[in-house]
């Protein structure tokens, strides 16, 4: 009865202020999230990314997503409290915060650090096709790449200097590589 009076005590939630939840608040931020559940009480709005996510077919899956609306409406707590500490094992993430002017930097430096075996591929572009054509995880995972804030970056370029991310993004396939893209309204 002890287990059971324990288990019945709901998380402590820690306000943040403006910052977003993270991995850190998994627990109490669930709590949080309103529509309905599945079965296991996961909120239906992670559970659908969290299904295209760890989905191995193509039809099933998808190369870059997004997820859109307006500033404080909570995208980024919801894929980094929400969404990202229940993703499968089989799927590896790697998430930056997206800049005006050093976003393919900060991604490259990313996957560098996870994927080291990467040095020798070039360019970012080259690194996503490496990872595409099975360097970096095992057979049977996939790289998801999180970019947060990803308006920063569209409104801080010209449309010329846009094209080294986008052909890079264009290497995502949905079956080893994946993109998810949070933009502000």
């Amino acid at each position: 009865s002890n287990r059971a009076s324990a288990m019945a005590i709901p998380p402590r939630i820690v306000p943040k202020g403006l910052r977003p939840f993270d991995a850190n608040d998994s627990k109490s931020f669930l709590p949080l999230v309103p529509g309905p559940r599945d079965r296991d009480g996961l909120p239906e709005s992670i559970h659908q990314w969290k299904v295209r996510i760890e989905a191995g077919e193509l039809e099933d899956t998808f190369s870059v997503g997004v997820l859109y609306g307006p500033s404080g409406c909570g995208k980024s707590s919801l894929v980094r409290a929400g969404l990202l500490p229940r993703i499968a094992p089989h799927v590896h993430t790697v998430y930056v915060e997206a800049t005006a002017d050093r976003t393919e930097d900060r991604i490259l430096r990313r996957l560098l650090l996870r994927y080291p075996e990467l040095t020798s591929a070039g360019n970012l572009s080259d690194c996503l096709a490496a990872l595409r054509c099975g360097c970096g995880p095992a057979d049977g995972s996939k790289l998801v790449l999180v970019i947060d804030q990803f308006e920063e970056w569209l409104h801080g370029r010209r449309e010329a200097d846009r094209r080294l991310l986008v052909q890079a993004l264009r290497q995502c396939d949905g079956t080893r590589l994946q993109c998810l893209l949070l933009v502000r309204d």
